[in-house]
């Protein structure tokens, strides 16, 4: 049974219903910033959190780096419109697990929250290609170097994360085991000097990785 707790702006509809009428997940609470995000957190202590990127200010980025630093982090999912601007790539470069369109499907809105509950990713390559479209490559040039010092087996692991691949699907691709995949995943996040797989994933479309015509 997973416990989402949603985080949404005043005036929207609400998901409660739609995510109640689902098998294995409750709904514990919900908030309308930032500050009663974390509270609610804080109480209710959720599997995962869906965080509306509307959120005023940069209140989604604010409400995610403070729920991954809580003792029990829950995971975020972020929730954005139809059509996504550069708030989602903020709120991923967070720590966000992953991102799902206002108006997906009940199931679509389900299958992601299971998803990130268990540590996976929720990664659209369409919609990552039109928010990262026309923009120069991203990074700052340590950062880029240390991209292009990448063997070509980690150049390849980050091309599939950057796909939105699952760690099955990598270790498919690579015939490596899936114990290997988790491993080479995670020294590759460390030697990028990020936090979280999607981070990596974010960064292998704004360096143009993948995703470029």
């Amino acid at each position: 049974m997973s416990r989402v707790l949603i985080v949404e702006s005043h005036g929207r509809s609400g998901l409660r219903p739609v995510l109640e009428a689902v098998d294995a997940l409750v709904v514990v609470g919900e908030a309308a910033d930032a500050v009663e995000a974390v509270k609610a957190a804080k109480e209710y202590q959720p599997d995962v959190v869906i965080m509306d990127v509307s959120l005023a200010g940069h209140g989604a980025v604010e409400a995610t780096c403070q729920l991954l630093g809580l003792g029990f982090p829950p995971k975020v999912l972020a929730l954005t419109s139809s059509s996504p601007d550069g708030r989602v790539l903020d709120v991923l470069r967070a720590g966000a697990a992953g991102f799902v369109v206002r108006d997906c499907s009940a199931d679509e809105l389900a299958h992601a929250v299971r998803i990130v509950g268990v540590g996976g990713n929720v990664l659209d390559p369409k919609i990552m290609h039109t928010l990262t479209r026309g923009r120069p490559s991203a990074g700052s040039p340590d950062l880029l170097e240390r991209i292009g010092n990448l063997t070509d087996m980690e150049r390849q692991m980050l091309t599939l994360i950057g796909g939105g691949h699952t760690n099955q699907r990598i270790a498919d691709e690579c015939r490596l085991s899936i114990t290997r995949v988790r491993a080479h995943v995670s020294r590759l996040v460390q030697r990028l000097g990020l936090d979280h797989r999607i981070q990596a994933a974010v960064l292998a479309w704004e360096a143009g990785i993948v995703g470029r015509d």
